[in-house]
Order: structure tokens, then sequence, then C-alpha cells
């Protein structure tokens, strides 16, 4: 069974260019967040920061589309202290959330997502995985060590008692 899921998108950061915000305002209120849309209009070229959000958003949703239905304006792209991309699920009707993470069948999902650009491409990968799966996984391995102990214990007993 498979309990991560990653999604990868590279953008052209030219086609934001031939696209900007003032031509296509529709687009970037459905696409981008307030605080996206501030984010990138603080730098001298916002291009290739909408370009990197928005490859992250596809990446996001590549990476969760068998576990969640979301579109791209239910996920934003945050930055901490540091400037690193953090991934804040927006207000859901469907999906309950805790803090940062979507909840999903009682599976506490975890997205981490890297974003980086060139001159002319923007590429994101998203990492999503599940806190449940993984504790689920380690309660797995704390029973078959459990097993192999009792199993190692029995071996040693009769081969005692045998000897």
């Amino acid at each position: 069974m498979t309990h991560w899921f990653i999604g990868i998108d590279v953008v052209e950061i030219q086609r934001f260019r031939a696209f900007p915000p003032s031509k296509h305002p529709r687009f970037y209120s459905r696409v981008f967040t307030e605080y996206e849309f501030q984010y990138c209009f603080n730098y001298s070229d916002p291009f290739p920061h909408f370009a990197g959000i928005f490859a992250a958003k596809e990446a996001i949703f590549k990476a969760t589309n068998k576990l969640l239905p979301l579109s791209l304006p239910q996920i934003s792209i945050l930055h901490d202290k540091r400037g690193r991309p953090v991934v804040w699920p927006e207000k859901n009707k469907i999906l309950p959330q805790i803090g940062n993470k979507w909840l999903n069948n009682n599976q506490n999902l975890e997205v981490q997502v890297s974003i980086s650009h060139s001159s002319n491409l923007a590429l994101a990968w998203a990492l999503t995985f599940s806190k449940t799966m993984q504790n689920n996984l380690l309660e797995g391995l704390d029973k078959i060590k459990a097993e192999l102990q009792r199993e190692i214990n029995n071996e040693f007993f009769e081969h005692r008692c045998t000897s």
C-alpha cells in the first residue's frame, strides 16, 4: 500500500508575463489568494513568483487528487519566517482541518512543498503523507517486533529446556 504521494509541475514564466493580472484579473482572483497576490507583488518582477506558486498549487493538486477533492483556490501557499513555502488549506466546507493539515477519512494529511525558478521556468514538487498512515505503519512494525520477540523467547526457552 502506498503511503506517500508526489506531485511535480513545471511552468514557463513567460506564460505569466504574457498573461498579466491587469488584463486577466478574473484568472488571478480565481487561482491566487490575496496573500499570494501581495507576496508576488512585493518583488520588482512578480511573474516568477506567480509561476512558482501556480506550479506549487498544481503539484499539490497532483499529489492529493486521489485523496482530497481540492481545487486550486482551496490551496494557499504561505511563507514561514525564513521564506520557505508552507501549504495552508483554505477553509473548505467539504474537508475539515486542524491547524495547517487536512483531515480525510480520519487521516491527518500533511503536504510539504518546494518551489524553485530560473529565469525561464518555475518548478515545484509536493509530497503528501498521512500521519495516521505513518502511525499505523509504526504500530504494525511494533506488532511484528513483539511477535518476533515472542518467537525468540520461545526458541530460547525450548532450546534451554531440551539441552
